[in-house]
């Protein structure tokens, strides 16, 4: 019971906030809104977000190998291993949330034809992002060496990594890969409203936008649900 009323109370509230939203948006037309004036302070978070995040992963990866060379036993190593996995969890999460925001600084300046020099600036940002993620996944091997994990310059690393794991590692990443699609549904619909409140606000039309966040959708809702069919 008390599930099904915080369920009803979230869609109240939801299509209180969805209603006021298309109303602001319908009375008060954003096409006025000139974006190129604050490309500037925009460009300025991006970079300070993005170096922050990549000193973040750079700290915690020191962190982690800082803790690699300790000689530890007993209570103190799973104590050890735990404050790693966190570790090791805070990097790659930073390291991921890099690469989207420094398309986002590629593409704001690349559409407003603004500085060529932070196009080139998001490219070497995006390089790094990866090239830390890359780290990051290698040392997994070294914090579980007693494990024949896989090297990520194998093919199908992820299935094989997925293999290695025991099945409270696979409860944990299954959980949190299905809350994950669950999610991204949610958030790609709600896009496409979003989307199309904006078109019938201005007169700028985002059909393709539409269009495109509809394809991936379907994709990969096909992609999970004939993958779990098929089992």
């Amino acid at each position: 019971m008390n599930k099904n009323l915080q369920l009803i109370l979230r869609m109240l509230v939801g299509g209180a906030i969805g209603f006021f939203l298309m109303y602001w948006m319908l009375s008060s037309p954003l096409e006025g809104i000139a974006f190129s004036e604050y490309s500037v302070w925009v460009n300025g978070f991006l970079l300070v977000v993005m170096i922050g995040l990549l000193l973040f992963s750079l700290i915690r990866y020191r962190q982690i190998q800082r803790l690699l060379h300790q000689p530890l036993t007993g209570g103190a190593e799973d104590s050890a291993d735990q404050q790693m996995y966190r570790w090791f969890s805070d990097g790659t999460l930073s390291l991921n949330l890099v690469l989207p925001l420094s398309l986002v600084l590629v593409s704001v300046n690349l559409v407003l034809d603004q500085q060529l020099s932070l196009v080139v600036t998001g490219f070497v940002v995006m390089g790094v992002g990866l090239i830390g993620s890359i780290r990051f996944q290698t040392l997994v091997q070294h914090m579980y060496p007693e494990r024949k994990l896989p090297d990520i310059s194998e093919t199908d690393y992820a299935m094989k990594l997925l293999a290695a794991s025991d099945d409270g590692e696979k409860h944990v990443m299954l959980e949190g890969l299905y809350k994950t699609h669950s999610l991204v549904n949610m958030m790609l619909i709600v896009g496409i409203i979003l989307l199309l409140f904006y078109s019938l606000s201005t007169s700028s039309s985002q059909l393709f936008s539409i269009f495109v966040i509809t394809s991936i959708l379907m994709v990969s809702n096909a992609k999970y649900y004939l993958t779990i069919r098929n089992r």
